[in-house]
């Protein structure tokens, strides 16, 4: 049972994610959600309590899965410009395989607590780098979230700028990008 849960949930989610996209997060309503999950409007009920507690969720979900592609493959071994690297590139693919994400990056911020999420990046991969990285002296001596705006962040808004403006970004126009984003959180 906890299958068919977790499967109509995440189908639920998707709806979400794809409305938010085609209409934006002020025009869902439980029964468009529900026509467009292809479910009866009291089965996602049996799930969330109400659309607040829904959008929490569905906050939580895409923080955890944006965490997952960061942290995919990484290794503390590596040297922390290849650590950086690897961080910079997994959110890059992580937006190009999910182009309705990327489509509603700026709504996701009207998410209930979704700040609060952002937060909780406590004892991700990101924070351990930046921790590591000061501590050996290699990263600026600057709060965490604003070496990711200073860096990583580059990676969202270089996917959304080839999306949405139309910018040709070659595989070097990229590595170039890391190397200078690099650059800007170094002691």
């Amino acid at each position: 049972m906890r299958h068919v849960k977790t499967d109509l949930a995440e189908q639920i989610f998707m709806a979400v994610d794809c409305l938010m996209a085609r209409e934006g997060l002020n025009h869902l309503s439980m029964q468009k959600l529900a026509k467009e999950a292809k479910v009866a409007v009291g089965t996602i009920y049996l799930y969330f309590k109400d659309k607040d507690e829904l959008l929490e969720q569905f906050a939580r979900r895409v923080f955890s899965l944006f965490v997952a592609a960061l942290e995919k493959d990484f290794d503390e071994a590596e040297s922390f410009f290849e650590q950086y690297g690897r961080m910079w590139w997994n959110i890059w693919l992580f937006l190009q395989e999910n182009p309705t994400i990327l489509s509603n990056l700026n709504q996701y911020q009207s998410l209930p607590h979704f700040t609060d999420l952002c937060r909780e990046i406590d004892n991700s991969c990101w924070d351990r780098f930046c921790l590591q990285g000061k501590a050996a002296d290699e990263l600026a001596d600057l709060p965490n979230d604003v070496l990711f705006q200073l860096s990583l962040k580059t990676a969202m808004t270089m996917a959304s700028d080839m999306k949405f403006l139309n910018v040709e970004l070659t595989h070097e126009i990229l590595e170039s990008v890391i190397e200078r984003s690099w650059r800007a959180i170094q002691k």
